[in-house]
């Protein structure tokens, strides 16, 4: 036989042989699943032969074929170790997965990989950072650490493996990012705005880039020096400035049922006009006063503190008690009704005159006859308990209405129209707890709403339009004889800032279901189990 007939022979020999043999069967769905339960052990123990002295993995390979020729216990290894069982056994898997016309991603192995007993222990140890590029950073650490246990089939092993840990950190450092976005989707950051709860509660509209905030909000307020666009969120935004002036007046009149429609000068003076016919309908109630014992006890310790200011303040202090007050009283006892208004009337006078004072001997009496009031007042309820409740709604909304009237005067060059933040002022001008202490404490009268709108609304108060941006709207216009698809942009962008789409995206964005936030937070703590997949999905990855 020559040559040529020799290499003939083998070659049909080899086919008869192929033939011959069954092929390989096509490796099913649990096949995939446990192959990738065993990933992590036979990845980390490939890893160790690579990484280990060679003369300790030849010894150790050399004692456990000993053992399976003596014992039968273990399994022999091949030739090339640890190294070349698994190259072997992957080789074997993917011509198994080809021959059932799969390819790329295993999904069934990435599973094997995530809920591997070992691999969750791990992974729920991961651990958790405050922000989001914390959580990038521990992701991709975590994820690198992962992958470096996933087994190599071929190619260089340091090439391979690099490649497998460089994957792994992309894909654990993308699964914060990925997860904090289906989270933020799910229940995003205005759905639990406590200020934009409050806000909406009392009637403000804020725009969507409000409601949002962080760089949404500034990405809004950027676009309103855009032609068209910007005028329709300027007025958007001054839309929700004027509702934020009427929630505050409206806070003011609410004790007492009211209800204003205006803001500004205009707003505030029918809020005070309101107020002060509650007042008057209140006092209109009164029967009568009728000065009992307790009066008479807070009387004589009053009278007997005022002996402590000089002796020109004690004196007026008592003429005005007795000229003012006591020629009042009956020998029954009791007040007028008329007159209790009167005095009522001047008593308030006479205290604030004397508490402008600079004086501070002055400022004392003012205190003094401002006690003396209230203890006349403190009479007047306990003799008609049926206004008490009337006084103090009105009471109520004089000092919610004093926070208000301190904001319109610092926006005096708004008409009236103020900001959150001159709400602010106003509120700790007019706090007089000790040290300011309820401001400090952020309990003081209407800081909540103040705060609130401070926090949603910024503190500008838009222009509602000048004559040099009506000018750029109508270039703006004029350009569609350029490109029509340039002013139909802009109109339709600002479409979007009419009142009935705002109140539309707003409602979408802060308005969730009960199981939103625990869904959004379930995302989050999700992601940290993914990271075993972070191996195998960079070798599908690569394999494409």
């Amino acid at each position: 036989m020559n040559e040529q007939e020799e290499f003939e022979f083998r070659l049909r020999l080899e086919h008869e042989t192929a033939a011959a043999k069954p092929a390989a069967a096509p490796v099913s769905r649990t096949d995939r699943f446990v192959k990738g339960l065993r990933d992590p052990i036979d990845g980390g123990a490939q890893l160790l032969t690579n990484v280990l002295p060679a003369g300790l993995v030849s010894g150790v390979n050399k004692a456990n074929n000993w053992l399976a020729d003596k014992t039968g216990l273990v399994g022999r290894l091949p030739e090339g170790g640890v190294d070349q069982q698994v190259r072997d056994g992957e080789k074997e898997y993917q011509s198994r997965r080809k021959a059932g016309g799969e390819s790329g991603v295993d999904s069934y192995r990435i599973a094997g990989n995530v809920l591997n007993p070992a691999n969750l222990a791990l992974a729920s140890r991961v651990p958790a950072a405050a922000s989001l590029l914390g959580r990038v950073g521990v992701g991709a650490a975590a994820g690198g650490a992962f992958s470096a246990l996933t087994p190599v089939g071929e190619g260089d092993f340091s090439a391979e493996k690099a490649k497998q840990v460089a994957m792994g950190a992309a894909f654990g450092g993308a699964l914060p990012v990925v997860g904090n976005a289906l989270a933020r989707v799910v229940s995003p950051n205005a759905a639990s705005n406590a200020n934009l709860a409050l806000l909406k509660s009392e009637g403000v509209r804020p725009t969507i880039g409000q409601a949002l905030g962080g760089r949404a909000n500034a990405l809004e307020e950027k676009l309103t020096s855009v032609p068209i666009v910007g005028d329709a969120i300027s007025m958007a935004r001054r839309r929700s400035q004027e509702d934020f002036n009427k929630a505050a007046i409206n806070r003011a009149v609410k004790p007492i049922g009211g209800k204003v429609d205006e803001i500004g000068h205009e707003g505030v003076s029918k809020a005070g006009d309101a107020i002060s016919d509650a007042y008057k309908t209140a006092l209109n109630k009164i029967s009568g006063v009728q000065l009992d014992t307790q009066f008479n006890s807070n009387l004589s310790q009053l009278r007997t503190m005022s002996q402590g200011m000089t002796s020109e303040m004690s004196g007026k202090f008592d003429r005005t008690l007795r000229e003012l007050v006591m020629r009042k009283v009956s020998r029954t006892g009791s007040i007028l009704p008329d007159d209790y208004k009167a005095v009522d009337s001047e008593l308030g006078r006479i205290a604030s005159q004397y508490g402008k004072s600079t004086a501070a001997s002055e400022q004392e009496l003012g205190t003094a006859i401002q006690q003396l009031q209230a203890l006349l007042k403190d009479q007047m309820v306990r003799s008609n308990p049926g206004v008490a409740r009337e006084l103090k709604a009105a009471d109520t909304a004089w000092a919610n209405l004093v926070r208000v009237e301190g904001a319109a005067k610092s926006g005096k060059n708004s008409e009236g129209v103020f900001t959150p933040a001159q709400l602010n002022m106003a509120v700790q001008t007019a706090d007089d707890s000790v040290r300011k202490r309820a401001v400090s404490r952020g309990n003081a009268l209407m800081q909540d709403l103040g705060s609130a709108g401070q926090a949603v609304l910024g503190n500008k108060v838009p222009n509602s339009g000048t004559t040099e941006r009506l000018l750029y709207g109508g270039g703006a216009l004029a350009s569609g004889a350029l490109n029509p698809l340039i002013p139909a942009a802009l109109i339709g962008g600002a479409g979007l800032y009419t009142s009935p789409l705002q109140r539309l995206l707003v409602a979408s964005a802060s308005s969730r279901p009960a199981l939103a936030q625990p869904a959004a937070k379930a995302l989050r703590k999700a992601a940290p189990m993914l990271l075993p997949a972070g191996g195998q999905f960079g070798s599908g990855v690569l394999e494409k």
